[in-house]
Parts: structure tokens; C-alpha cells; sequence
């Protein structure tokens, strides 16, 4: 039988829990975890996997794990203790009619999940009081606890509103708060989890136990979402969206698309909107990548969140990019028909967009042809070797924004931009897949120089310098410059001129063939 120090609480195997329930002494309280032992999910994250609309509710949780507005609470509530429960507070507030789905959907939950093995091992022990302690919470455990074929005398579990409070103090406080110490003193414990260690050196006969059943399934774990696999699984911690997708490729669109539109914040969201479209399609790519990488390859680089989030790719990661693509599309496409034409704002309506239709329809296939054509060089490039993918890999760049192509159009400037943007991301590439190092390789003020040297070439090969100096390239270079500053400050810095020192100039010893030592300079 385990010893009750925290430190020496040992996990013991599902038939020494079994023992240990027959073991209890009469009338004393056989106190049970719920999540992922007398329930073999984890009842706060079914609660949130409820949420309806399901892509509303995972935006939502995805929005609070990137703000984490946890860790904006004080004192000892702040941080990773209070997650769940703001979770499940902003959840139920904004999504209130989850309270009702969840009282319908308990029924099925029990059925299809209850530790059905343990609750037999319980019921046998009718003069003892079953107790349920949590740290969830009730309103979530109490309609779940009501279809359990087991007598429950009471259910300890974090409240609503002070549920933070509560899981900071843990089962060990509330517990004793609701038997007192003494009846809690002659308690035996089954749970599954490290964190009751305080509860159980406290009780008579502790039990630690994972039961092979179990499993921990995360909310919304089927629910794709754009750019989260990019965001959270690829490039965690990196910020990917706000500097790859708005810095680096929305930026070289609006300059080269929306600058010049008649209409150019219309032309921009509409744009915004389509980058979003393709870039459902481009993260297949990524975590397709990774899942042949962690197959096929010897050493894959692979995140190191890779292998928590790695369950949620699933059949239904095929079809949802593509739904979330074309919704995307549809309506910026209609945007972008509509800044090509006279009409104002305030005459969009219906019966305009279906007298369009045909244009409309024709610019849809373009685009749904351009994400085809995407998908299969990303089908191609994820299959072929490494050293053949150096040249596949520009023309998934050139995608990114001659792409755009197919449903707008550019001048020179935008084309050299498009240029310029390609090869220097292209360059870093070559050097990675030759054996170097990229991490120091200047994109930025490489992107910079290469789009100088184009406009300079152009100018020398005879087109007009009006042509190539205007307001729209003067806006690139400024923007691209200041982009480029940190760049140019550490080639700046790498700057100096040898120094020769003295000793160069004096005769160095060397050996002749007959051993003898002569000098030269």
C-alpha cells in the first residue's frame, strides 16, 4: 500500500484501485475524480467542444489562447490555474445557449464514456458514501453526474463565478471546507491525477491511478480553423500571421494590386480576404508536410508542438480548407468585380451582383483553378527530394503573388515587386538546401536591392524613368527601406577594413628540401 508523504505517492495499476474500494472501512467516504476516471473524457473540455456555431466557439477559444487573458488576473489567481475557468466563463456568456445543447448531450457523454469497470467496483460498496470531487465545474459535472447508474451523495466542484478561487485552492481545501477533517482523514482517494498529491497524504488510503481507457481530447479538436496550424503547430510562439502573412505577403499585394485601384480600401479587403482563401489551401501543404516528414524522413524538423496538436489532422482536414477557402472567396471576389465598376457603395444590392454574375462566376474559376494548381504543386514538392525541391520551391513563391494575377492586375513596378519579393525568399532557400546557414542571410534588404536593380535595368533598357518613378515605387522603396533597416544595420556593423600588421612585412622561416632553414618574404 502507497505511503501518504507527497513525495513518495506512487501510481498503482487498475486491480490495486479495485482492491483498495474493497478495502474501505465501512461508512468511510470513497472520494472519486471525475475527469478521466469515473468520466473517461475531461468533462470541461466536452462542455466547450458543445459551443454552436463549432467554427464560432473554436475562433473564439483560439482567440483566447492567443491573448491568454489569464494571465492579465492578480495575485494567485493569475495564470495557467485560472485558464479553464475564464474559458468557460467568456464561452458560456457568449455562447449561452450551450447550458441547454450540454443538459442534452450529458445523456449520450455517460453512455458512450462512463468508467463503467469502476462504477461496479462502487456500487458494491453501498454503505459507504460516494463522493465526487472535481475540479471542474458543477454546473457541467452535476447534469452529467445524473445519468451515472451509481448513488452519488455529493458532487465537489468548482463554482461559476468563483471557480478561479476554487481551483486555486484545490480538492484538498474544498473537501475538507464539506467533510471536515477528521472524515476526511479516514477517506479513500482514486484519482488519476499528480496535482491531488496534497489530498492524497491526507487521506487513509490513497489510490493513483490511470486507467488505459482514458483520454484527454482537447475542445474543438475536429474543427479546422485558418491559419491555426500555421499559428500554433508550424511556426508557435513566431507570431506567423501578423508578420509573414499581413508584413510580407498581404503588404506586397496591396502594393502591387490595390495601389492601383480606382477604389483602393475595397480593393484591399478584398484582397485581405483572398490572401486568407489561399492561405487555407497553403497550410495543407504545411502540416501535410510534416506528417510525410515524421514518416519518411530520417531527421525531420519537426515543432515541438507538433506531436500534441499532430491528432487533430484528421479525414476532415482534406475537406474543411477547401469550405473555408471558396466561402472566403466568394465574397471577396464580388468585392473585387465591384471596384472595377462606376457603381457606389450604396447600390450594391442583390439584383447587381446576379446581372454580374457571369464575370463573377468566371473570376471564381480562376481562383478556384489558381488553389488547384497550388494544392498540386504542394502535393508534388512534399513527395520529391530534397534536392529537387530547391526548384519547385520559387514557383510555390511566385503563387503567393503573380498568382493574384489570374483575378487582377499590376503595372511594371508591382511585376518587379513580385520579382524581387521571390527571389530573395527563394535565395535563403538555396543556401538551406545546399548545407549553409540562412538564418543570417538579409531578405529584406536583398528584396530591397534586387527590386533597385530591376527598376535601374528597366530604365537603362529604355523604358521612361516616369514610368518607374512615382508615387507607388517611392512608397515601395520607403516602406521596403524601413523594413530593411535592421538589415542594413548589421551589414553596417559587419563593415571594417583589414588591418595589416607588421609582422607581414617580415621575412617567414621555411624549410628547404635539404632540411635547411632559409627565409622569404
Amino acid at each position: 500500500m502507497m505511503t501518504t508523504t507527497v513525495e513518495s505517492i506512487d501510481y498503482c495499476s487498475i486491480f490495486e484501485a479495485f482492491d483498495c474500494i474493497k478495502a474501505a472501512p465501512k461508512n468511510t467516504p470513497i472520494i472519486v475524480d471525475l475527469d478521466e476516471t469515473l468520466f473517461l473524457r475531461n468533462s470541461t473540455q466536452e462542455y466547450l467542444n458543445t459551443l454552436q456555431p463549432q467554427f464560432l466557439g473554436a475562433a473564439l477559444l483560439f482567440l483566447l489562447s492567443y491573448l491568454k487573458p489569464w494571465n492579465w488576473l492578480p495575485g494567485q489567481i493569475k495564470g495557467d490555474v485560472s485558464r479553464d475557468w475564464l474559458r468557460v466563463v467568456i464561452a458560456t456568456l457568449v455562447f449561452p445557449w450551450t447550458l441547454i445543447l450540454w443538459r442534452w448531450r450529458t445523456k449520450q457523454l455517460a453512455n458512450n464514456h462512463t468508467n463503467t469497470k469502476l462504477i461496479e467496483s462502487l456500487n458494491q460498496k453501498s454503505e459507504n458514501p460516494i463522493i465526487i470531487a472535481t475540479l471542474g465545474f458543477g454546473f457541467i459535472v452535476n447534469p452529467l453526474v445524473r445519468h451515472f447508474s451509481l448513488p452519488v451523495k455529493d458532487v465537489v466542484a468548482c463554482r461559476f463565478w468563483r471557480g478561479a478561487i476554487d481551483r486555486w485552492r484545490g480538492k484538498r481545501d474544498m473537501l475538507e471546507a464539506r467533510l471536515g477533517l477528521e472524515s476526511l482523514s479516514t477517506a479513500t482517494v482514486v484519482t488519476d491525477s499528480i496535482v491531488d498529491a496534497p489530498l492524497l497524504s491526507s487521506v487513509a488510503q490513497p489510490c493513483l491511478v490511470v486507467w488505459p481507457e482514458a483520454e484527454y481530447q482537447p475542445a474543438m479538436a475536429n474543427v479546422y480553423l485558418p491559419l491555426f496550424y500555421l499559428e500554433r503547430v508550424k511556426r508557435p510562439s513566431e507570431g506567423y500571421f501578423f508578420k509573414q502573412v499581413i508584413l510580407e505577403d498581404l503588404l506586397v499585394l496591396l502594393l502591387s494590386l490595390s495601389w492601383l485601384s480606382p477604389r483602393p480600401i475595397l480593393h484591399a479587403i478584398s484582397i485581405f480576404i483572398l490572401v486568407l482563401s489561399f492561405s487555407c489551401i497553403y497550410e495543407i501543404g504545411y502540416w501535410e508536410n510534416d506528417l510525410l516528414g515524421e514518416k519518411i524522413e530520417q531527421n525531420p524538423v519537426l515543432s515541438k508542438t507538433y506531436q500534441r496538436y499532430k491528432t487533430r489532422i484528421n479525414s476532415s482536414w482534406q475537406r474543411q480548407p477547401w469550405i473555408w477557402a471558396i466561402i472566403l472567396a466568394i465574397p471577396a471576389i464580388i468585392l473585387l468585380d465591384f471596384t472595377k465598376s462606376s457603381i457606389s457603395i450604396t447600390e450594391l444590392n442583390a439584383e447587381l451582383v446576379y446581372s454580374n454574375l457571369a464575370p463573377i462566376a468566371i473570376d471564381l474559376l480562376r481562383w478556384l483553378s489558381l488553389l488547384i494548381f497550388v494544392r498540386s504543386c504542394l502535393w508534388i514538392y512534399n513527395r520529391i527530394d530534397i534536392k529537387t525541391r530547391v526548384w519547385v520551391f520559387p514557383l510555390l513563391q511566385i503563387t503567393k503573388n503573380f498568382g493574384f494575377l489570374v483575378i487582377a492586375t499590376t503595372n511594371i513596378i508591382g511585376a518587379i515587386l513580385f520579382c524581387s519579393t521571390t527571389l530573395a525568399r527563394w535565395f535563403p532557400y538555396l543556401i538551406y538546401r545546399n548545407g549553409g546557414d540562412r538564418t543570417n542571410f538579409p531578405k529584406r534588404m536583398s528584396s530591397l536591392l534586387i527590386f533597385i536593380f530591376l527598376a535601374m535595368a528597366l530604365i537603362l533598357g529604355g523604358y521612361q524613368a516616369s514610368l518607374l518613378l512615382n508615387g507607388q515605387a517611392l512608397a515601395i522603396l520607403t516602406l521596403f527601406t524601413l523594413r530593411a533597416l535592421r538589415d542594413i544595420s548589421k551589414v553596417l556593423a559587419q563593415f571594417h577594413f583589414l588591418s595589416y600588421s607588421l609582422s607581414y612585412l617580415e621575412p617567414h622561416p621555411i624549410k628547404s628540401p635539404q632540411g635547411q632553414v632559409t627565409s622569404k618574404f
